[in-house]
């Protein structure tokens, strides 16, 4: 399934770049820092989740299992998402995008975490961001199989899709944007 599911992300992201392109291009105020006047990534992320969803929810949808995808996602049942990350410190969380089953406890199945920064973003940003999608991937309470690295560029976008095997060993694959997996 890792196969399908590599196959559907990088066809979701091809889409996201041959068919919303232009918010790529939207310019930024000149005088204003890195945050402050340009066009937030969750306007991308929600196109990426569109496509996401098209994509893999074919894919993992059964009859006895019904995934969601989600954007911005900040509950834990009833409590804060929170994650422990590598250095020990507990972080309150609100991934990206996520596709999961909704529920908590035992029931909870998650399946992909995306954590997305669009190009700019400093080099300690989006080494966060990887943390973050591995931390989600690492941590019991979470669990999610497969974790996404986005980073939006006016002419690529760079994604880095992580696999845990059946050992919770992680690798970690380029997925290209041309919607074609290597043989």
């Amino acid at each position: 399934m890792n196969d399908q599911i590599k196959r559907a992300v990088s066809k979701a992201i091809s889409t996201l770049k041959r068919d919303d392109g232009t918010l790529f291009d939207c310019a930024i105020e000149e005088g204003f820092d890195y945050d402050s006047r340009k066009l937030h990534e969750v306007c991308i992320n929600h196109r990426l989740a569109i496509y996401l969803e098209q994509e893999i929810l074919p894919i993992v949808n059964g009859t006895d299992q019904k995934y969601f995808v989600d954007i911005e996602f900040n509950k834990e049942g009833i409590n804060k998402k929170k994650i422990v990350r590598c250095n020990g410190q507990e972080l309150v969380v609100r991934p990206d995008i996520i596709i999961h089953n909704r529920k908590s406890g035992d029931q909870k199945e998650n399946l992909l975490v995306v954590e997305c920064k669009k190009i700019g973003a400093s080099r300690a940003q989006i080494r966060k961001d990887r943390e973050r999608v591995l931390a989600f991937m690492r941590d019991v309470k979470y669990n999610y199989s497969l974790g996404l690295q986005v980073v939006y560029g006016k002419d690529a976008i760079q994604a880095t899709l992580f696999c845990k095997d059946g050992n919770g060993n992680i690798s970690r694959e380029i997925i290209p944007a041309n919607g074609a997996l290597e043989p």
